[in-house]
């Protein structure tokens, strides 16, 4: 078990004066079977009022808006989490997340990895630990079937496309999983949080082994443990954006993303 602290900072800079800044923040964890949130807190630079909710998936969002002309814009959160290995007790898995999703839609080339790494994908593993098994087996395989390469794909790459290129960031690697998955019967669904070491955030999978949700890393073949932080899950991407906002305005914007996840052992 460890306690976590984050700090995450994103950075919008503007080419020009925006205003009707609407935006919804994934920046805050959430407690689950192996993670409970200590402290979290969220600031904006313009300071201005933030109102918490939470969306269809359990995750905690932040919602705020800024009317007045600004060029740049800052999000900033910290917190603290206690993190866990034990996966005792039971969590349950919505059929949504057997299902195909606009960015895990799988081809051809998606089912035959599936048989090959897995067998006959009409007929999924029903015990335990025989779910687990597989769904570790697939994630080597896409661990092995990548090079990582910033800027060879973007938020909008299908898993299918990923696959074919063979080239990706965490984003990819994670949608291939889940694709595969799913086209072996276990349901699995996208994460986005922090891991301890890394300067921004990290995509991973969780997938049901028919008791509850665990956690596999396909960019860094390993299992996810107390070294990752949590903080949205969804179908695909799509569904925990980090930060997503429109404004009015026809500025271009540049993102800058810094992130520190740090044991307090």
């Amino acid at each position: 078990m460890r306690i976590l602290t984050y700090v995450f900072e994103t950075e919008l800079a503007f080419s020009e004066p925006v205003r009707r800044h609407s935006f919804v923040l994934r920046c805050l964890p959430k407690s689950t079977n192996t993670q409970t949130v200590m402290e979290s807190q969220v600031f904006t630079f313009p300071r201005i009022p933030l109102n918490g909710q939470v969306d269809g998936f359990g995750n905690r969002i932040t919602l705020g808006y800024c009317p007045d002309k600004h060029t740049r814009f800052n999000f900033y959160a910290t917190g603290q989490a206690m993190v866990s290995n034990d996966f005792a007790g039971k969590t349950p898995a919505h059929p949504v997340f057997l299902q195909p999703s606009k960015l895990t839609h799988p081809d051809e080339a998606i089912m035959a990895m599936a048989t090959k790494l897995a067998g006959d994908p009409t007929c999924p593993p029903e015990e335990s630990t025989a779910i687990w098994d597989t769904a570790c087996r697939l994630s080597h395989g896409v661990f092995e079937a990548f090079t990582y390469e910033p800027g060879a794909t973007n938020i909008q790459t299908m898993a299918a496309e990923a696959l074919a290129l063979g080239r990706g960031v965490c984003q990819d690697y994670a949608h291939v999983l889940i694709a595969l998955c799913r086209a072996c019967g276990i349901p699995a669904r996208y994460v986005t949080g922090l891991m301890i070491g890394e300067g921004a955030t990290h995509a991973w999978v969780e997938v049901h082994d028919g008791v509850r949700w665990r956690g596999l890393d396909p960019t860094n073949d390993r299992i996810v443990d107390d070294q990752y932080l949590l903080f949205a899950t969804g179908r695909d991407f799509e569904d925990c954006p980090i930060e997503r906002g429109v404004f009015l305005g026809n500025a271009s914007q540049v993102q800058k993303v810094t992130a520190t996840l740090s044991d307090n052992a």
